[in-house]
């Protein structure tokens, strides 16, 4: 090849590159809050979690695909009543909430999501509700129902399930996300911002007394009782379309130390 050649084919290959998009080679970023609801040690709690989503190349994020949420040791899930009914994944995808037992909720949220078309304000789907699902291998098994209606209309169920962890993290809820249609075989929607809680707040459960239906509030997890120094720690894997990942932590403060009379 002539000095010449070499020369146009150099200037191609730059020119190639310069013309590119700018998000070519460009990750999410993830931001994660945890809360505890009280911040008690040894108290029932409520875990209140949300995450949200960007793209570091200032588009829309790929979708998400995997989220993996490691708890911190020590959480107490032996006394809580939350899930004393399962709900039926077949019943959930047929009949929607109204096929799942009252007693099967363990939490709500929300979420919000960008169609690829859209104007980049984002749309909600206001209502993602967690049940307790069919334990798998003795592990517990969250269901969650997402139900959108506009403009992304879409009734998604999708589980996590609670293994055990090590270490500093006492167990992980691994969960696999389905993409989302943004209208029929159209490109799934980019979640930007999911916020949800486990836990009795704001949750009525019933059972019967001599005959009578008696309304309760379950007792939740028990938050550690002891904490460690800095923090209970919170981390998040995040799996997305593109093929990236990413972690993100975040810690929930220790409470301040009760007062003594």
């Amino acid at each position: 090849m002539s000095l010449l050649s070499k020369t146009r084919a150099v200037t191609a290959a730059l020119l190639i590159c310069c013309c590119l998009p700018a998000t070519a080679g460009a990750a999410q970023t993830v931001v994660l809050h945890t809360s505890f609801s009280p911040n008690k040690l040894g108290a029932s709690t409520t875990v209140g979690f949300s995450f949200t989503i960007a793209n570091t190349g200032g588009g829309l994020p790929s979708p998400l695909t995997g989220l993996s949420l490691h708890l911190p040791a020590g959480i107490d899930y032996v006394t809580t009543t939350l899930g004393l009914s399962i709900c039926k994944p077949a019943e959930l995808v047929e009949r929607g909430l109204t096929g799942c037992p009252p007693n099967s909720r363990i939490g709500y949220g929300s979420a919000l999501v960008e169609v690829p078309f859209g104007q980049g304000s984002g749309h909600e789907i206001p209502n993602i509700e967690a049940l307790m699902g069919p334990p798998h291998n003795g592990n517990i098994v969250v269901l969650f129902y997402a139900n959108g209606q506009e403009p992304v209309y879409a009734q998604i169920v999708f589980q996590g399930e609670l293994l055990p962890g090590s270490g500093s993290f006492g167990g992980s809820l691994e969960t696999a996300i389905p993409l989302i249609p943004s209208v029929t075989n159209g490109p799934p929607v980019s979640i930007l911002k999911v916020e949800s809680t486990i836990g009795p707040s704001h949750l009525t459960y019933y059972k019967h007394v001599h005959g009578k239906k008696v309304a309760f509030h379950p007792r939740g997890v028990s938050v550690p009782l002891s904490c460690p120094r800095g923090g209970f720690p919170f981390s998040a894997n995040f799996s997305f379309l593109d093929g990236t990942s990413t972690v993100a932590t975040t810690v929930v403060p220790c409470p301040p130390p009760s007062r003594r009379r």
